[in-house]
């Protein structure tokens, strides 16, 4: 089978050179040419766009290749600038704490502080009413300590274990702190009530009627009882309304904290009730 088959190539091979040869003789090499070559166009064409389509689809898949490799370039690039961008921002508000923190302490000399991180919060709302620490009575903390920021007042110890304490904020119900306005002086209690707390605010209440009271006012700590220390920073007024059953004035209140973000604090340990240099609004000593 495979001779027949050999042969059979060997005579159309031998015909096509002969028949090549004498039209070679006869002077017709010319036509012949023409003639293969027309015979053959076809071929040739369908040849050449089968190849052209074949380069194409292989830089078409190169492209996509190139493209996919590029795209997980830039989001591998992108989260590389998150992160650091995030490692930004931790060392801006850790150095932001750390300013405050410091600034405290140069100018309250008496206060003996603790910082402190918040590991959970009890939230009413967007904001926190209490908190937990992560210091306790191991780290000299005891119940009724004030915690505060740089900022201002953020509430009262009101329990602790070895290595963590509880914490009221002043927006919670339960809170009261003695406060005095910084203007003119009006005393009254700086408390939590669930109206208030809506919009994140304590209410100023006890004043007198006559209070010389208005927005935009700065209340701090009074120093009265014994649980916080003189003058540290509560909020500002915001608004300021009469009460028609009590005869008295109230103020609506928004701390100077902000109680929607929180996360470390510095528990007093230890202070003067009235700093040298500051006097006892009542006019007397403690």
């Amino acid at each position: 089978m495979k001779n027949r088959f050999f042969l059979v190539c060997l005579c159309i091979g031998l015909c096509i050179a002969l028949f090549t040869g004498v039209f070679a003789v006869m002077g017709w090499g010319d036509l012949l040419r023409q003639v293969g070559g027309t015979i053959l166009y076809p071929f040739q064409w369908v040849a050449a766009r089968v190849s052209a389509a074949a380069s194409g689809f292989g830089q078409y898949f190169t492209d996509v290749n190139r493209l996919s490799e590029e795209a997980q370039a830039l989001r591998e690039e992108n989260e590389s600038l998150k992160a650091a961008l995030q490692d930004a921002k931790l060392i801006r508000e850790e150095y932001t704490w750390l300013y405050g923190y410091l600034g405290m302490k140069e100018e309250h000399s008496s206060y003996s502080l603790c910082a402190a991180v918040v590991t959970a919060r009890t939230l009413s709302g967007d904001y926190a009413v209490e908190l937990t620490l992560n210091k306790g009575s191991a780290h000299g903390v005891a119940v009724g300590m004030p915690v505060v920021t740089a900022e201002g007042l953020v509430g009262m110890v009101y329990e602790t274990e070895p290595v963590s304490c509880r914490v009221r904020t002043i927006l919670n119900t339960s809170a009261s702190v003695g406060a005095v306005t910084a203007r003119a002086g009006e005393s009254g209690l700086c408390e939590g009530n669930y109206s208030a707390l809506t919009a994140g605010r304590a209410t100023l209440r006890y004043l007198s009627a006559e209070a010389d009271v208005a927005v935009g006012d700065s209340v701090m700590t009074s120093g009265e009882g014994s649980v916080y220390p003189y003058g540290i920073p509560v909020g500002r007024v915001v608004a300021v309304t009469a009460n028609g059953y009590s005869r008295t004035t109230e103020a609506a209140v928004e701390p100077f904290v902000d109680f929607t973000d929180l996360d470390q604090v510095m528990i007093l340990t230890g202070f003067d009730r009235y700093a040298e240099g500051m006097q006892d609004p009542a006019g007397g000593g403690d």
